[in-house]
C-alpha cells in the first residue's frame, strides 16, 4: 500500500507544496503528507476521472441490482469504473402491499440498499421459493434505527408445482424460476449491491462524490492524529447514533478517552463503496469499507458502515457501526 501511494505521488508532479521526495530519499516520515493528499481535489478527481458514479463509487468490481418496485423490473449492471447493462428481468414480482415496509408482515418490500447474504440452493429449500434464494441484509442498520421490523427478505423464484402462477410476495422480490437461474449465472452474490425503490432509483454525480471521499479521508486524518475537534465536526451532533445504542454525547465522551489513549495509529481503508441511498432526501448515502486499525494495543480488522447526509458541501454522519 506505501509503495501504491508513493508512485501516486511521483507521478503526481501538480501536487507541489511538499518536497516528499526529499523527504523520502532521507528516510523522514513522508506518512503524514500521504494522508493530506488523500482528501486533496487532485486526489479526489484523479481517482474519478473516466469512471461512471451515477449509482455510487465502488473501488472493486460490483454487480449493482436494481429493483423497480412500481415497474416490477430488475436491473443488473456490471460496475468497474465503467458502467454495463447487462441483464434486464421484466416479470418480477414484490410484496402485496405498495410503499416501504416497515412492520413485521405488513406485506410490503422495503425501500433501501441491501447485500445478499448468502445463497441457498435447490437441496436445503421449500419447493414453494423455487431452485434456489437470497436472502437479504434486510432490516439494516438504518432500517433499525428509523424503528423499522420484520426480517427474511428475499430473492427467490415461483413455485416449483406452479411455475405460471401469478401472485403477490409478502415482501420478497420473486422471479420466474428461468430467470432466477439466469440471475444466479449472471451475479456473485459476494459482491453484490442490492438498490430497491420505486420508479426514482437514487443517482449521484461526480461533485457529490467526490465531497465525500474528500471528507471520509479528511475524518480519517483527523482520527488517525488525535485531532478531536475536527474528528467530531463530521458529526450530526442532534441526529447521531452508535450502532443504535447511545447518542453523540456518550460517543464524544468515549472518544476523548480513546484519543487520549491511542497516540499513535495506523488505519487503512480499502474497498470503499458510496452509495446514494434511496429517500426524498438526495442527499443521503451509505457508505462502506474495509478497515484495518491498529495502536499497538488494539488491533481490528472489519466491515466499517457510515450512513450520512450532504450538507452545504460537507458530510454529516448521523448513524455508525
Amino acid at each position: 500500500m506505501r509503495v501504491l501511494l508513493f508512485v501516486i505521488f511521483v507521478t503526481n508532479l501538480a501536487w507541489g507544496y511538499v518536497d516528499i521526495f526529499t523527504k523520502y530519499r532521507s528516510g523522514e516520515s513522508w506518512e503524514q503528507d500521504v494522508d493530506k493528499y488523500l482528501y486533496s481535489d487532485d486526489y479526489a478527481n484523479k481517482l474519478l476521472e473516466n469512471k461512471n458514479v451515477t449509482f455510487g463509487y465502488y473501488d472493486n468490481p460490483t454487480n449493482i441490482i436494481l429493483c423497480n418496485k412500481s415497474k416490477r423490473v430488475l436491473k443488473v449492471y456490471k460496475y468497474n469504473g465503467l458502467l454495463e447493462l447487462d441483464k434486464t428481468f421484466k416479470h418480477i414480482l414484490t410484496g402485496k402491499n405498495n410503499g416501504d415496509k416497515w412492520n413485521e408482515g405488513d406485506g410490503k418490500t422495503p425501500i433501501g440498499v441491501y447485500t445478499l447474504k448468502y445463497k441457498i440452493d435447490d437441496n436445503n429449500l421449500s419447493d414453494f421459493y423455487g431452485p434456489l434464494a437470497y436472502p437479504t441484509s434486510y432490516p439494516n442498520l438504518y432500517d433499525t434505527y428509523r424503528g423499522k421490523s420484520g426480517h427474511g427478505i428475499w430473492i427467490h423464484g415461483f413455485p416449483k408445482d406452479d411455475p405460471e402462477r401469478n401472485f403477490d410476495t409478502k415482501g420478497c422480490i420473486a422471479l420466474p424460476n428461468n430467470e432466477l437461474i439466469n440471475l444466479s449465472k449472471t451475479i456473485n452474490y459476494q459482491n453484490s449491491i442490492l438498490i430497491i425503490d420505486t420508479d426514482n432509483l437514487p443517482t449521484t454525480n461526480k461533485e457529490k462524490i467526490a465531497t465525500i471521499i474528500k471528507d471520509i479521508f479528511r475524518w480519517r486524518y483527523a482520527w488517525k492524529y488525535n485531532q478531536l475537534n475536527t474528528y467530531l465536526s463530521f458529526y450530526d451532533k442532534k441526529n447521531f447514533k452508535k450502532e443504535n445504542k447511545y447518542g453523540f454525547k456518550t460517543f464524544k465522551e468515549r472518544k476523548k478517552i480513546i484519543f487520549q489513549n491511542q497516540k499513535h495509529k495506523r488505519i487503512k481503508f480499502k474497498n470503499l463503496q458510496i452509495i446514494p441511498y434511496p429517500s426524498k432526501d438526495k442527499n443521503l448515502y451509505k457508505v462502506t469499507f474495509y478497515e484495518t486499525f491498529d495502536s499497538g494495543r488494539h488491533h481490528f480488522e472489519y466491515e466499517k458502515v457510515l450512513y450520512l447526509k450532504l450538507i452545504n458541501g460537507k458530510i454529516s454522519i448521523f448513524l455508525e457501526n
